[in-house]
């Protein structure tokens, strides 16, 4: 039913599995990440609010790694001009992570994303605690990611 689709996306209901292969090639599986909190971010290097979110996102990255949780870019391929632009995107904003692409689109659907940049907080038995539809804030990140694993 297309209904349950749509609960697999919704604050409180457990994640959709996410699986594919990032920027550097390496196969990604968001279920080896069960136990952790997780963040998980969608976007495009042409997306203005992307580009004005992404400092916010490399400093939000180091502290989820130093508090022993994860964090986890979707780029959003398919929607991308091409697939030449993510790599020196990054690299302008010295970002470490290695995005996941969602080449054909699917990750986008199954998590219904409709406007970039979109946010998500996984909590460690899989749970969708948060949806975050636009530009994190300082103040977004302070008050809604709970920065460590609990």
């Amino acid at each position: 039913m297309a209904e349950e689709v749509k609960d697999g996306v919704r604050i409180g209901n457990q994640a959709l599995p996410i699986e594919g292969k990032t920027l550097r090639g390496d196969g990604f599986h968001l279920q080896q990440l069960q136990g952790k909190l997780v963040v998980v971010n969608f976007f495009a290097s042409w997306c203005h609010p992307c580009q004005e979110e992404m400092p916010l996102i490399v400093d939000l990255e180091r502290k989820l790694k130093e508090n022993g949780s994860e964090f986890v870019a979707i780029n959003l391929t398919s929607q991308e001009r091409s697939l030449l632009d993510v790599k020196p995107f990054l690299d302008n904003y010295q970002a470490s992570f290695d995005p996941v692409l969602d080449s054909d689109g699917k990750i986008m659907q199954d998590y219904q994303i409709i406007g970039i940049p979109t946010t998500l907080v996984i909590d460690q038995n899989g749970l969708i605690v948060q949806r975050i539809d636009g530009m994190l804030t300082p103040e977004i990140i302070e008050d809604l990611i709970p920065l460590r694993n609990e």
